[in-house]
């Protein structure tokens, strides 16, 4: 448990953790029965849990998940929630704690089923049970009385067994003022900061080295299949079309709802004239346009000469350099498929017909470049750059664990950074966590942070943060403040009684099912990570 404080020993994420751990399991009602041999995922005693089951549990738990999370729940917070895996085990252990309720005789008299449901809050209307509230309740979870009924007598039988487990929990005043000193404790400490960037002026390189790392690294620096092009280019020229007044009333009369005023409303024809002039322009040399292009492209298919084509028309035949396929020139930025195309074409193949903003291409691939990693002596320089900062940091942490095991062989701090040429730097007093004060951030810092004591002045290892590694020494930690402790002493004790709590249930369920999978009471049908 002191594990889990150190590494979660901050107030508010602390206290939304034992939040959720107090009703991790009250076991939450609307579940439906029932299943088959097929979908079972585990019979216990006889009852089968069903896949369906599982379905409608996740389904709570997901719906619960969105009510209190709203935007903040991303896709990423919901995979590290692992809500599949919450259901699965809520309903093998709700199974578990009914099948030893009835081995320990455990029973809910209709008295104390009536009881709860008739003070269940949200069945509350000015103090008093509200039976329409009741209907809308089994309605909106499309179940019966009888199965609402069912449910809640097995949320009382668990809440009969967890108090029989809460009752051996006892928090004594040392275990709340080891919390509160957890909770609240500041460290300073030491460092020093072995860098890569500083070790880069020191490496002196040859041939061979650069020629190995090239070859165990080939990938990064390989040249994507690449692509030569020549193409014609058919413009949208809307000078030459001809609008009448009868064309202009017959699009207005199509395309009226694309011509607003400024607040919102349909604009008279009079008013967007000019704009409507302009519209069909365009689309009248776009159509001209399309036209051309078609009828090249039919005649450059029959005669394979691109070249030839635009001489007798009179057309520009543009011709490109070599690309990567994925990044074609920028003229084709308006082409939404031109990267589809060129990746399905082969040298000398002509294009489709291709749509741009202002116009149509034709394309014809002239060349085609496979990939390949280029030979060291054009990319020397590119591999010495990346191999120095490779080696850099190879070579920093190198001399960050040297440095660490001496000083934990007992050698002086300070003669040790001397020796180095290394400045000795200070924190100064913080509350650990993530991120360090004149360090940076690194997501292990707070539990590593956790652990340094005077007795335990050095971490494990050295930390790596934003490409330097830094050697922690412990220097000192606040004093508590037992004033304040005294202040908030029951509330320490409230959450670490719920934490023993939940950590009792935990041990008596996960006792309690490995005996009985071994009594062959429980057989799990399917692992949570098969479904």
């Amino acid at each position: 448990m002191l594990k889990f404080f150190r590494k979660h020993a901050r107030g508010w994420f602390m206290i939304a953790v034992i939040a959720v751990i107090i009703v991790v399991f009250v076991l939450y009602f609307g579940s439906s029965g029932g299943g088959s041999h097929t979908n079972a995922i585990a019979i216990v005693d006889k009852r089968m849990i069903s896949e369906a089951e599982l379905h409608d549990e996740y389904e709570k738990l997901l719906d619960i998940a969105r009510l209190n999370l709203k935007e903040k729940l991303t896709p990423e917070v919901l995979k590290k929630m692992d809500l599949k895996a919450k259901a699965y085990h809520n309903l093998l252990n709700r199974e578990i704690i009914i099948a030893k309720a009835a081995d320990l005789k455990i029973q809910i008299s209709d008295k104390e089923l009536r009881t709860s449901i008739m003070s269940m809050p949200m069945l509350q209307t000015d103090g008093a049970f509200d039976e329409t509230k009741y209907r809308h309740l089994l309605r909106y979870n499309r179940m019966s009385a009888q199965d609402f009924e069912t449910l809640q007598r097995a949320d009382l039988t668990a809440n009969k067994i967890e108090s029989f487990v809460r009752e051996g929990v006892k928090i004594s005043d040392k275990e709340a003022y080891d919390l509160y000193v957890l909770q609240n404790r500041k460290i300073n400490v030491h460092f020093l900061q072995i860098s890569g960037a500083d070790i880069k002026n020191k490496i002196e390189t040859v041939e061979s080295e650069l020629e190995d790392y090239l070859k165990r690294n080939g990938n990064l620096f390989r040249i994507p299949e690449q692509i030569k092009i020549k193409y014609l280019f058919f413009a949208a020229d809307s000078s030459s079309a001809n609008i009448s007044e009868e064309d202009i009333k017959d699009y207005y009369s199509s395309y009226k709802d694309k011509y607003k005023t400024k607040d919102g409303k349909e604009a008279p024809p009079d008013k967007v004239r000019g704009d409507i002039i302009k519209d069909m322009k365009k689309i009248r040399g776009m159509q001209t346009a399309q036209t051309e292009a078609r009828k090249a492209r039919e005649e450059i298919y029959q005669e394979n000469n691109m070249d030839a084509y635009g001489q007798k028309r009179n057309l520009t035949v543009r011709n490109s350099e070599f690309f990567p396929i994925n990044k074609p020139p920028q003229e084709f930025a308006s082409v939404s498929n031109v990267n589809d195309v060129l990746l399905n074409v082969q040298k000398g193949d002509l294009s489709k017909v291709l749509s741009a903003d202002n116009g149509y291409y034709l394309l014809q691939v002239a060349d085609k470049q496979s990939s390949y990693v280029p030979k060291l002596n054009v990319i020397e320089n590119q591999v010495r750059q990346r191999f120095i900062e490779s080696e850099s940091m190879i070579r920093a942490e190198r001399e960050a664990k040297s440095i660490l095991e001496r000083l934990k062989a007992g050698e002086s701090f300070e003669k040790v950074a001397s020796e180095k040429s290394l400045k000795i730097h200070e924190t100064g007093l913080f509350r650990p966590g993530n991120i360090i004060p004149q360090i940076g951030e690194n997501p292990d810092a707070v539990e590593i942070l956790m652990q340094l004591s005077s007795g335990k002045p050095y971490t494990e290892k050295p930390l790596l943060v934003n490409n330097a590694y830094f050697i922690l020494k412990f220097k000192e930690t606040s004093q508590p403040d037992d004033q304040d402790f005294e202040a908030q002493k029951e509330m320490y004790k409230k959450l670490l009684t719920a934490m023993k709590q939940e950590e009792a249930m935990r041990t008596w369920l996960e006792g309690n099912k490995t005996a009985m999978i071994k009594e062959k009471r429980v057989r799990i049908k399917k692992k949570v990570e098969d479904l």
